[in-house]
């Protein structure tokens, strides 16, 4: 005879069927806070790569020491987190189109730079400090350095070299030879 109770012979659930309320969520956190963790590691790394080209620590070391900037946004100006734009460089060539915020005790203002590398050398043709109320602050002070692969212009036009004229039409021209590869519409069947 059987001496248990009936309550004691019904099945017991599994691990699984015990514990699952607390799993589910404690796995979906967990892989959340690891993407979240994952993403903030690559953003970090990019952006002290960026923060470290020297097209970007030069642009703001001279927005930096301007006395316009300075006395306008207060010291010390900072750089902020969020660049926009673009900073490309292979070797000896580059070129960069990119904004950056900056603060300081009195204000905030947004630096932009365009600039090319040539040779090594960042070259800027446009850096400026723009702050909400006030005129712009160019920090180039004067005219910027032309674009690559551009021809200035003088103040006075050149000499033209001299040519040789075009034939004219009615000289009878050489005919011009059909090469062996060339095919013409008519010779080809289907």
């Amino acid at each position: 005879m059987n001496t248990m109770t009936e309550g004691q012979m019904a099945p017991q659930p599994s691990w699984w069927g015990r514990n699952w309320k607390w799993v589910v969520p404690t796995g979906c956190l967990g892989l959340l806070l690891s993407c979240g963790c994952l993403g903030a590691v690559i953003f970090g790394v990019t952006w002290q790569a960026l923060r470290g080209t020297g097209v970007f620590v030069e642009a703001v070391a001279q927005a930096k020491q301007s006395p316009e900037v300075r006395q306008a946004l207060g010291e010390p100006v900072e750089a902020g987190l969020m660049l926009q734009g673009s900073i490309q460089s292979h070797n000896d060539q580059g070129a960069a189109n990119f904004s950056v915020p900056l603060t300081g005790p009195k204000g905030e203002g947004t630096l932009h730079v365009e600039a090319y590398k040539s040779g090594g050398d960042w070259n800027f043709t446009t850096l400026r400090v723009d702050i909400p109320g006030r005129p712009s602050i160019d920090l180039l002070g004067g005219a910027p350095a032309p674009p690559p692969d551009t021809v200035p212009f003088p103040d006075s036009p050149p000499e033209l070299p001299d040519v040789e004229p075009l034939p004219d039409e009615d000289e009878p021209s050489e005919p011009r030879e059909e090469r062996p590869t060339e095919r013409k519409k008519e010779d080809i069947q289907l």
